[in-house]
Parts: C-alpha cells; sequence; structure tokens
C-alpha cells in the first residue's frame, strides 16, 4: 500500500520542523552549498526545469545536492553519469534511449517520474515539501527503523543524530550521515532567501479542494479540525517581545498562544486573552511533552517566554531574539555595569593551595568582608562584597551592598533594608522570580539556601529565557558552593534559585 501524505504525518512534518536548528559545526558546509546553488549558471538551469515541470526551483536545487551532490554531468534520478541512462534504481532513466542526455531533460523526467509535476503552486508548504523529499529517496528509515528520523531530511541539524544505510539494504546504527538533508537545507534558504521565505510561508490557508493546504506554522489543525478564530495569518507569528505569565488579562498575545495550544490538542479553556489557572496548566502540559528549538526539554513552569513561544510557533517566530528584551545583557544601572566589569577581570583566581580557602587574591576578598582569612572562610559572599566594594570606590558612592561573610546574613540584611524602606535596593523573591523571569536582570546577587545553614551567591551576567549566565567565587565547573576559585557558569536557571535576588 502506498505512502499517503495523513493528517498525523503533516503534523509530525511541521512539529519537527518547528524544533528544528542547524548543528553549529555544519554551517560551513551548509552555507557552501548554498552558494553552490544559488550561483547564476545553476540557477538558470533549476529556472529551466521548474519551467517545464512546475516544480519549485528551490526543490530540484535540494534534490540535486542530495542525488548528485550538485554536479550537472549526473542523472537527478540516482547520480548516475549523464553519459548513459541510468542504471542504479530507478533504472533505464529517461525511457528514450540516446548515447548521452541534457541534464535539464533528465532532471525533467526524474520529477515526472514521480508525478511532481502534477502537484499545484499551492501545494509546496512544508509538510509537503517534507513528504516528497522522503518518498524520492524511499521510506526504508520509516518502516524498518522508525527510531532514526532520515538522514535524508534531517541530517546536519538537531533532529537527526546517527543510524543511516551503508549500502542498499544495509543499515548501520553508528553510522553518521555526512550529507545535508533535504529539509537542514530548506531551512537555511528560508533563513537565507526572502523569495524563499515568502513563497514557503505565503501557501494559502485552505484550497476548495483539498484540506490540508494550510502552510506552516498554521497549519491544520488534529485531524483536520478547524481552529477557533485562528488569524489567517501566512507570515510566523513572531514572539511578543516579553514573558507570558500568570494573570494577564485580555490580552491579544495570550489569545494567539490559546489558539495555538488549542491547536496541538491542549485545552486552555475559553479563548478570552486571560492567562488563568486553565492556561497555565495547558502551557505546563505542552512543555512537559515538547522540547526547545535545540531537542532539549523546556522548562515546566507554565510560562511562556522565546523557547516556549518558539516550540509552538517554530524557529522563525523568535529569530533576533537573541537582541530582544528576554535575552538581557545591559546592567540596570551603572554601579551593576561596574561591578560586572570587575567580576569578569577576576574570572580565573584560584585558592593557593587548592582547597584551603586561601590564596593571595582570595584573602584580599575575605579580609574585604571583614573576616581574618586564616580562618579558612567560604567566601563566596565575600566575593560579592569584594566585587562591590571596588566599583562603589571606582564610582565614588558608598557601597550598598551589606558587609556581611554570611549568605543568609547577607540575605536577611537586605530584606530589612526593604522592609525600612531603603529604595536603592530591590529583593526579588524567588517564588516572584519564577512566576515572572523578566524581572531578573543583569547586575543582580542571587541567593541560594544550600541547606544546614549554608548557602551560596553569584552575580548574574546575562539570562536568556530563564537560563542564567554567572560569575560566582568560591564555586567550580560544577557550580559547587565548596569550589576552588572565580567562574564563569552558563548551567543555573531561574528556577533553581531558592531565595531570590538582589539589585543594588
Amino acid at each position: 500500500m502506498p505512502m499517503a501524505l495523513t493528517d498525523a504525518l503533516r503534523n509530525e512534518y511541521s512539529l519537527l520542523f518547528s524544533r528544528m536548528s542547524l548543528r553549529p559545526e555544519r554551517m560551513q558546509d551548509i552555507d557552501r552549498i548554498y552558494r553552490r546553488i544559488m550561483a547564476p549558471g545553476a540557477r538558470e538551469r533549476y529556472f529551466q526545469v521548474e519551467q517545464e515541470t512546475g516544480v519549485p526551483w528551490f526543490f530540484i536545487a535540494i534534490i540535486h545536492n542530495l542525488e548528485a551532490s550538485g554536479r550537472f554531468d549526473r542523472h537527478l534520478h540516482n547520480g548516475d553519469p549523464l553519459t548513459g541512462p541510468t542504471f542504479h534504481v530507478p533504472a533505464n532513466r529517461p525511457s528514450r534511449q540516446k548515447r548521452s542526455y541534457t541534464w535539464v531533460e533528465s532532471a525533467a523526467d526524474a520529477l515526472r517520474l514521480k508525478k511532481f509535476h502534477r502537484a499545484s503552486d499551492n501545494q509546496w508548504t512544508v509538510p509537503d515539501i517534507a513528504f516528497a523529499l522522503e518518498s524520492f529517496n524511499g521510506f526504508g528509515y520509516r518502516n524498518r527503523y522508525p527510531h532514526v528520523k532520515s538522514p535524508y531530511l534531517w541530517s546536519f541539524s538537531n533532529i537527526y543524530t546517527c543510524g543511516k544505510y551503508i549500502q542498499d539494504s544495509v543499515f548501520s546504527e553508528i553510522a553518521v550521515s555526512q550529507q545535508c538533508g533535504g529539509l537542514s537545507m530548506l531551512r537555511h534558504m528560508i533563513d537565507s532567501n526572502n523569495e524563499i521565505a515568502r513563497f514557503v510561508s505565503a501557501q494559502p490557508l485552505m484550497d476548495d479542494d483539498q484540506d490540508h493546504t494550510q502552510s506552516f506554522p498554521w497549519c491544520d489543525g488534529p485531524e483536520g479540525e478547524e481552529v477557533p478564530d485562528m488569524p489567517a495569518a501566512r507570515n510566523v507569528k513572531p514572539y511578543p517581545g516579553r514573558y507570558l505569565i500568570f494573570g494577564i488579562e485580555d490580552d491579544e498575545d495570550v489569545r494567539t498562544l490559546q489558539q495555538r495550544l488549542v491547536y496541538f490538542g491542549f485545552d486552555p479553556g475559553i479563548i478570552d486573552g486571560d492567562f488563568g489557572e486553565v492556561t497555565e496548566r495547558a502551557v505546563m502540559l505542552f512543555q512537559a511533552r515538547s522540547a526547545d528549538l535545540s531537542g532539549e526539554p523546556l522548562e515546566i513552569d507554565g510560562v511562556v517566554g522565546p523557547s516556549t513561544w518558539g516550540a509552538l510557533f517554530g524557529p522563525l517566530s523568535v529569530r533576533g531574539q537573541e537582541k530582544g528584551p528576554d535575552f538581557l545583557k545591559v546592567p540596570a544601572s551603572v554601579l551593576s555595569e561596574a561591578v560586572l566589569a570587575i567580576a569578569a577581570r577576576e574570572i580565573g583566581v584560584r585558592e593557593f593551595p587548592i582547597g584551603s580557602n586561601r590564596g593571595p587574591r582570595v584573602d584580599q576578598y575575605v579580609t574585604a568582608a571583614g573576616l581574618t582569612p586564616a580562618g579558612r572562610h567560604a567566601w563566596c559572599m565575600c566575593f560579592v562584597y569584594w566585587c562591590f566594594e571596588q566599583a562603589a570606590r571606582l564610582i565614588g558612592m558608598p557601597n550598598p551592598c551589606p558587609k556581611k561573610a554570611s549568605v543568609h546574613m547577607a540575605w536577611q540584611a537586605c530584606q530589612n533594608a526593604v522592609t525600612n524602606g531603603r529604595h536603592d535596593l530591590t529583593v526579588v523573591r524567588a517564588r516572584d522570580a519564577h512566576r515572572d523571569p523578566s524581572k531578573v536582570r543583569p547586575g543582580m546577587v542571587f541567593f541560594i539556601d544550600t541547606g544546614g545553614g549554608t548557602g551560596h551567591v553569584g552575580l548574574v551576567d546575562s539570562h536568556h529565557n530563564g537560563a542564567l549566565e554567572t560569575i560566582e567565587g568560591n564555586t567550580n565547573d560544577n557550580g559547587s558552593r565548596e569550589g576552588v576559585g572565580v567562574f564563569r557558569r552558563s548551567r543555573r536557571k531561574i528556577n533553581q534559585i531558592n531565595l531570590g535576588f538582589v539589585s543594588f
């Protein structure tokens, strides 16, 4: 029975494409192929075949790279030489016997053999392209090794890791494809070429003769169900540039979020723009069952930042967000900026001897906080105080950071200061930061209770969607509070900070 492009298969292709990210170590290879495709002589031949068959030129180029490595002296069918008919499957093509063939006539024959020429102009959505590519190569991976996403489509992306046919009917679990997958190439084409991006995104939402021609990511709902009030947008819905959290009311972005949750089968309640408990539960359920665009599990926190939005709406929806308000690099004050600059220069300081809580520079941190170095003190809070002391002296202002060597005493002192009306200090408790990560900004100090009356602190250098980059003293690569030096770390997350944050 021939494979059919079902609703389920369409949704699979769309979801995988939305979560695709190109492997950074392969970008040079991908771009080299793209430049070869875009060379004037190559594009002219692709256009000639498009005129003969109606198949989009960029789809022809993708197959040409996959089957013939972009060579114009090879058959598009399978890469056999044009000096005669094909001898690999499909053999004896083109059927008219000749001593040699032009690349254009051979390519047109290959596309007609697969009946791609019968597709109408509005049938080249991402799922259609994915299905056409997979059918061109065959469904061996899907039918026999379904745990492997076909490298013919996904190689060079996070969707594919390993496993491939190393020759006809011989499969290896550990072999890794060294060929750029067709959808990986399409991803780069869409990102690099407005003409292709417009073509793929401009497919109509509905066609009179077909129920499933809606373009990615505004594709049809499960089993062809109509999505209530889904905007008839032809472009990707961009991330709104702010976190969507519990308590927001009558908000258009929340309404769009609710509509998208319905499409994926998660019930947010009434589509009313109110981010209430039902919508929050739907978001958390989606997060529990989904991954971000790099293939990593989403945080199950009920907060919709760029990672969750990207998983819902695809990579184009969050393009450029590394420069937006949720990738926070700019400190909140001149003091914070100076503190971070000073802390960054201390990265690399180590105890001497290792494990002693001592050393020439470490002793300075400890002394600044009012302790005697011979006491072998944990010094993470001392490091933070020392950085603020140096920055305040540089700027010519009093040091607002409490002179405490104890994490818990410093945390309590900050809370007391706020209670007593100090306006140069802001405390964001952990529950509030977990609920709204946008409250956490560079230059803040994070406080963690590690149990048994001990704790750990560090400086927030930047954060993106709840993931923190920090500078910490008395730590190590693994983030221990009893470490050996000053390190920059990128593994902490806002929802792991259990006391809170302070901005001076």
